[in-house]
């Protein structure tokens, strides 16, 4: 990413992150906001590159758009529950759907290529990733064989 194009993605990493954390106790009212403002950072970033607003991949942004603001309403069900740690999880998935959509939209407005098509899963991925859920996949094993080895023996009497 140029630099123009990282700090434009910061700056709506950090409204979205900011309007999420205010609007978290509504339940769906911050992807009211966070679908337009996401829309207008991908109309924002289209002139950025100098690309044709109709030359932009408006199908898989708009998969990207509405099937992130489903994952995060998913989660904020979830995990929305519990007080403190519902506010930054809504603030922490929308700065992730907002890299994921900048990411993407960079890479597909600077390739001539076709853009790759956008998947549910690859979304969810986006957004569970930062929560932690894989890395906490990958540490059981280890915790485990830790808990293992440290068990002393039985002692002579």
């Amino acid at each position: 990413m140029e630099p123009k194009i990282r700090r434009m993605t910061n700056k709506y990493s950090a409204i979205t992150a900011v309007t999420s954390f205010v609007t978290q106790p509504i339940p769906g009212a911050d992807e009211l906001i966070v679908v337009p403002i996401h829309y207008w950072y991908s109309v924002s970033l289209t002139r950025a590159r100098g690309a044709p607003l109709l030359g932009a991949p408006w199908l898989q942004v708009s998969k990207i758009i509405w099937g992130g603001a489903a994952v995060r309403l998913f989660a904020n069900f979830t995990l929305g529950l519990v007080p403190v740690a519902g506010l930054f999880s809504n603030a922490i998935t929308a700065i992730a759907l907002t890299e994921l959509l900048g990411r993407y939209l960079d890479g597909a407005l600077s390739s001539p290529a076709p853009p790759p098509p956008v998947t549910l899963r690859s979304i969810r991925d986006a957004v569970q990733g930062p929560r932690g859920a894989r890395s906490s996949r990958r540490l059981w094993p280890t915790i485990r064989r830790a808990f293992r080895g440290s068990v002393p023996g039985p002692t002579p009497a």
